[in-house]
């Protein structure tokens, strides 16, 4: 379902924060500030989709572009402690296409200055992680409207207190509703709504639902985090996942006791959005897919998600450390396990005869017995495939350390430019030893970061990828080779009893039958 967020915060001289820093960093600009001679470059940042100014009709034409927007809205302020800009972060809802969710950035971009007069930068971001859905744009705006002459008088009713809320809370409602109009336009079911769970049940009560306000009581999830985000990503637990897990978890029991109840009783409910009919179909057929069932032969295995480095690497054995006095089933078992492995990474690999060749002689031993033969051969052919699954797990080992250090890497750059975007320069909210202590903190991450993506990008050279290439080509086409050259295994023989000589026609008594 679509999420809602809108955030307000402001930039002051105060802090030691800069306008043209702020706007550069979110841009992916590269822009001069001219009351400090500062440069700020970013136009190699990654992750923004598109950045454009906003202002309103009459405006200059130089509040358009901004290398000449921001140092105006620098000068415009005398005060050293003023406040010279004030940003607003909004999510963009993850169902909808790039090129909608762009104009959905606009829209809202629009409506804020059609009602402040303001001049804002509009700057579209896209996830840090492929497959990731915190879509979100920074409108970053000048404190003061902006006519033909230039900036002239502030938008003080969003400095705080009384009016200040008020406007706040207007702005999360038309963030909200043109949200909500963008999605029906785009045929999407999904709705945001700015008010707090509190607030939407008390209208239910408002409105005569008291069930649908009961469903609308229930306790909200804690905010996750970048830290605690990327920590589940890479698999680990943690306090705030698994606060959130339980809460879940009570909610949904809550809410079927509501179900069950209101179905005793005999009463109609409205079920939200997310509980629909299409929502328990898409539900229950990712709860099928989330356990498949593999058959190979007569070998049943349940809950195999395909090849991944975990679990891997908490493998049975590895090749230098076969087990022993296992029996040909589970030499059988393991091998066909983790041929099935290797398949799902790598469907070139032409594996298909040692499949058979295992089949088969998993059928023999089912059907005749353990033999002294079978035993030797399926145990080699277990090592073979371990070795070359133990290859397959280097060269994916190589390339996910890349990946990992690239993340990190990209992770430590964004705290970077983030804080002197922010806090280019010291200011009252650090003392100058403070700051110069969280600057070179993020500092030292960052080079102890590109540190270890460089040495991850050395063990991982195209050169060296190509040669673990041409050793997995090699063990499999050895592997496939030897079991198609192995015997294949069929009934054994039927021990013949040696024939005792039955007695001739001659050898019968000549004489009837005795009574």
């Amino acid at each position: 379902m679509a999420i809602y967020h809108t955030s307000v915060k402001t930039f002051s001289r105060a802090r030691g924060q800069s306008a043209v820093a702020a706007a550069a960093y979110r841009g992916g600009l590269r822009l001069k500030d001219f009351q400090t001679g500062q440069v700020h470059d970013y136009q190699r940042r990654s992750g923004v989709v598109a950045s454009r100014c906003v202002v309103p009709p009459g405006a200059p034409p130089w509040a358009l572009i901004p290398g000449e927007l921001w140092p105006a809205v620098e000068a415009a302020e005398r005060r050293k402690d003023a406040t010279i800009a004030r940003e607003f972060e909004v999510s963009l809802p993850h169902e909808l296409d790039a090129e909608q969710r762009s104009e959905l950035a606009w829209a809202i971009a629009e409506v804020l200055v059609e009602r402040y007069g303001f001049a804002v930068q509009a700057s579209i971001h896209a996830p840090a992680i492929p497959d990731g859905l915190n879509h979100h744009v920074h409108i970053l705006a000048s404190t003061g409207r902006i006519t033909e002459q230039g900036f002239c008088d502030k938008t003080k009713e969003l400095d705080g207190g009384p009016t200040g809320r008020i406007e706040v809370e207007w702005v999360r409602e038309a963030v909200a509703s043109t949200i909500n109009s963008h999605l029906e336009a785009a045929g999407i079911r999904s709705r945001v709504d700015h008010r707090s769970l509190e607030e939407q049940s008390q209208m239910a009560l408002l409105e005569g639902d008291p069930l649908r306000a009961t469903l609308l009581s229930r306790e909200p999830t804690r905010h996750q985090g970048k830290v605690a985000t990327a920590l589940a990503r890479k698999g680990q637990a943690t306090h705030v996942e698994e606060t959130n897990l339980s809460i879940q978890q009570e909610n949904e029991e809550e809410f079927e006791s509501l179900i069950q109840d209101a179905v005793a009783e005999g009463r109609a409910i409205g079920l939200p959005p997310t509980h629909d009919h299409r929502a328990a179909l898409a539900e229950r057929a990712k709860q099928k897919s989330d356990a498949p069932v593999l058959v190979v032969g007569d070998l049943k295995i349940e809950g195999v998600m395909g090849i991944r480095l975990p679990p891997i690497e908490n493998g049975v054995w590895g090749p230098e450390r076969p087990p022993r006095h296992w029996s040909c089933l589970e030499w059988i078992d393991v091998a066909l396990r983790d041929l099935w492995e290797i398949t799902q990474a790598r469907a070139d690999l032409a594996l298909g005869v040692v499949r058979e060749w295992l089949a088969g002689v998993r059928r023999h031993v089912v059907r005749f017995g353990d033999t002294v033969q079978a035993r030797p051969l399926v145990a080699s052919v277990a090592v073979k495939i371990r070795t070359l699954k133990q290859a397959l797990l280097r060269r994916g080992r190589r390339e996910s350390a890349v990946r990992r250090a690239d993340r990190l890497h990209h992770m430590a750059q964004q705290q970077w430019e983030g804080f002197n975007a922010d806090h280019p320069r010291e200011g009252s909210q650090w003392s100058p030893k403070e700051w110069a202590k969280r600057r070179g903190r993020r500092l030292a991450v960052l080079e102890m970061r590109s540190i270890e993506l460089a040495k991850a990008q050395e063990r991982a050279t195209q050169p060296a990828l190509d040669a673990a290439e041409r050793d997995i080509l090699q063990q499999a086409s050895e592997l496939a080779q030897s079991c198609g050259e192995l015997p294949a295994f069929v009934a054994p023989s039927v021990r013949r009893v040696p024939e005792v000589p039955r007695p001739g026609p001659a050898s019968r008594p000549s004489g009837p039958p005795s009574r």
